[in-house]
């Protein structure tokens, strides 16, 4: 369009549609999303979460056998509650899971059938069916997340256990899986940290969780939410539903400040024995300066005139910028210059959000600097006008903006959606080892442009 015709575009999408949100729902051993959509739908989501975004796949449902009533024109006009009980009918005899979703999208929810119906009438002892609506025109895949974790936790998790039963329990909140493209790993190593402080952590998404986790939602003593503002909502529904309180660590821990801040903080709330966390962190803090000290020689090598970009932007998720900023600034001495969040953050959460980013940034930033958008291609435009002559910085995004920092010649690492074509594998930024590697791929970037043959 042209550039008075008042129609703007946003570029380089870093969120899908609402359906986006069945990627939850296939993060979870024994849950089956059934669509109820067009039959290109999940194929868009395909591009923007899954095999683009660090070669994810998901399993054992991959989604070319998830289950779809593929509706066309014709059914939007005459209606099409016949077809999805015969797919339905079809997926309980078929498919391997103890919960079905029955999942519409934006042309099931024009059409306006009752889903509600559907599922009771289908719904057994040992199956579960739920309704859950997930139309693009009422939010992104973030969004459709929140909305499959309520509908699991109002039409399966109430009725199992009593409430908050179980010493040292936690659920843990706050990931929103394949859309954090390091998910799988990161949800792996905090797991092996909180167990290893002493606490019972219930991880509701990845390598064998499932079902079972589901029904201990209501048993755990807390909540932990790892986010600005994704899963907040959730909590304070549990927190209504079952008595149970929460913690909001507002970042995934990237280095051994925020990872000793996460360790005191969980010490105190579940009562843990102090001398043996502090043990703990002491131990994991040497072995992170041991690899630190390790590199100190070629990081910091005036001789040759080495230096390193001391500034950043980032242009991604709430929940990647916040935890890497907090890593960059207290434990690597870099200051940000702008945050651009490219994922629609719900108006009731941006004051929140941005304070926190305040917080975190020691005085670097001000409120202007921190940008909600919907226009992943606003950093590019931007970055047009900033001078990179002197100030030289690092950009930390999606793989859109590769092609934005080669230009401006500024290391990049990518730590959000859409990943792009490299294998993520188990691939984590999480706490102290994880933080070495991102150290590793920031410094690898720039020797790779070759932005470290002078001071810069």
């Amino acid at each position: 369009m042209g550039e008075n015709s008042g129609f703007s575009c946003p570029e380089q999408q870093r969120v899908g549609c609402g359906l986006g949100g069945i990627y939850t729902a296939l993060s979870i051993g024994g849950v089956l999303p059934v669509l109820h959509s067009g039959p290109g739908c999940i194929h868009a989501m395909n591009s923007v979460l899954s095999l683009s975004n660090g070669g994810q796949n998901p399993v054992p449902f991959m989604e070319l056998s998830v289950p779809c009533s593929n509706l066309s024109e014709e059914d939007v006009v005459f209606g099409a509650g016949g077809k999805i009980r015969s797919v339905l009918e079809h997926a309980l005899r078929y498919y391997k899971a103890e919960i079905f979703l029955i999942i519409t999208g934006c042309s099931a929810e024009i059409i306006g059938e009752d889903m509600q119906e559907v599922a009771d009438e289908f719904s057994t002892p040992e199956k579960t069916v739920l309704p859950v609506a997930l139309p693009g025109f009422k939010g992104n895949n973030v969004w459709g997340h929140g909305q499959i974790l309520s509908a699991l936790i109002d039409g399966f998790v109430e009725p199992y256990g009593e409430r908050g039963t179980v010493k040292g329990r936690v659920n843990v909140l706050g990931v929103v899986p394949f859309y954090d493209p390091m998910w799988a790993g990161t949800l792996e190593r905090l797991e092996c940290l909180l167990k290893q402080i002493g606490l019972e952590p219930n991880i509701l998404y990845g390598r064998d969780k499932g079902i079972q986790e589901l029904k201990r939602i209501p048993t755990a003593e807390f909540n932990l939410v790892l986010a600005p503002w994704t899963d907040l909502d959730a909590a304070k529904k549990l927190k209504r539903k079952f008595g149970t309180p929460y913690v909001h660590f507002p970042y995934m821990p990237v280095g051994p400040t925020a990872e000793a801040e996460l360790i005191r903080v969980l010490t105190e709330t579940a009562a843990l024995d102090v001398q043996k966390t502090e043990s703990i962190i002491k131990d994991r803090t040497d072995r992170y300066f041991y690899y630190f000290d390790r590199n100190l020689n070629w990081l910091f090598d005036m001789h040759n005139q080495r230096s390193l970009p001391r500034e950043f932007f980032a242009n991604t998720s709430a929940s990647a910028a916040l935890s890497i900023t907090k890593y960059l600034v207290w434990d690597l001495g870099l200051s940000p210059r702008k945050i651009f969040i490219p994922e629609d953050v719900p108006k009731k959460h941006q004051p929140g959000v941005r304070d926190l980013f305040l917080q975190t940034a020691k005085g670097y930033l001000k409120e202007e600097d921190i940008v909600f958008t919907d226009d992943g291609g606003l950093f590019e435009q931007y970055l047009k006008d900033v001078d990179q002559t002197v100030r030289k910085s690092a950009v930390f995004g999606s793989i859109w903006d590769d092609i934005t920092a080669k230009k401006a010649n500024m290391p990049f690492v990518p730590v959000g959606t859409p990943y792009g074509d490299n294998l993520i594998c188990d691939k984590n930024y999480f706490g102290t080892d994880g933080a070495l590697c991102l150290m590793a791929d920031l410094y690898n970037d720039a020797e790779k442009k070759g932005l470290l043959s002078a001071v810069i």
